[in-house]
């Protein structure tokens, strides 16, 4: 399923690489390199955007942003506990980021934490109530849960705050096909498809799709699609 990950990570854009060793002395030093630490992360560069997040932390520990991006670098490279750790810390000095939130909702699905990953994301939705991928996510959890109509909502509502979103589309069409709403999610998978045209896990859903309908041909070719 298309659980949407965190802080855009797909984005690779690349900025002068920041010398971690400097010392901050002021807020809006730290505000300015943490600037730099986001697109090194967005970039795949973790190391160095760890780096300045813990260079930050050792002038102000209590800086909930550098803990934050701590944190998703952290789930990025797989260390679910210390990943959940640093973002419940952020939370804790801020509470009011819908984005701190969502990551949390995203750690703790990954541990399989469903109760209290649909319980963060719910609360991110409560700060930012236009908040799609959150939905979307929210969605995936209730899912796994079989809370599937729970989980349509969830979906739709995603669809409808961005029509554009090809994986609240996609997953949507995973439940329907469970439910055996085939023509359904048909659509689903189709308008994921025409949203993304290179959405590879929607050609190969709704290739399964069609060979349960008998339309061999049609799923031949979206399997080959999907390649």
């Amino acid at each position: 399923m298309g659980r949407v990950p965190a802080m855009g990570r797909k984005k690779n854009k690349k900025r002068q690489q920041p010398n971690p060793q400097q010392s901050f002395s002021t807020s809006m030093d730290v505000d300015a390199k943490l600037q730099q630490a986001i697109p090194l992360y967005q970039a795949g560069q973790l190391q160095q955007a760890e780096q300045i997040c813990q260079q930050i932390l050792k002038d102000f520990p209590q800086h909930a942003d550098a803990l934050h991006l701590l944190g998703v670098i952290a789930h990025q490279v797989g260390d679910y506990r210390i990943a959940t750790s640093l973002i419940t810390q952020a939370i804790e000095i801020d509470s009011n980021q819908s984005s701190f939130f969502y990551n949390l909702g995203n750690v703790l699905g990954e541990q399989g934490r469903l109760e209290e990953s649909i319980e963060a994301y719910h609360q991110a939705i409560h700060i930012q109530p236009d908040h799609a991928n959150a939905y979307n996510n929210l969605g995936i959890a209730l899912q796994e849960q079989g809370r599937l109509e729970e989980s349509i909502q969830a979906y739709q509502q995603a669809i409808r705050i961005q029509p554009g979103h090809s994986n609240a589309y996609s997953n949507l069409g995973i439940i329907l096909k469970e439910q055996g709403r085939l023509e359904e999610s048909i659509q689903a998978y189709q308008q994921a498809i025409h949203i993304q045209p290179d959405h590879a896990d929607a050609y190969s859903n709704l290739g399964i799709v069609f060979k349960e309908q008998g339309r061999l041909e049609e799923s031949i070719q979206a399997y080959q699609q999907a390649i």
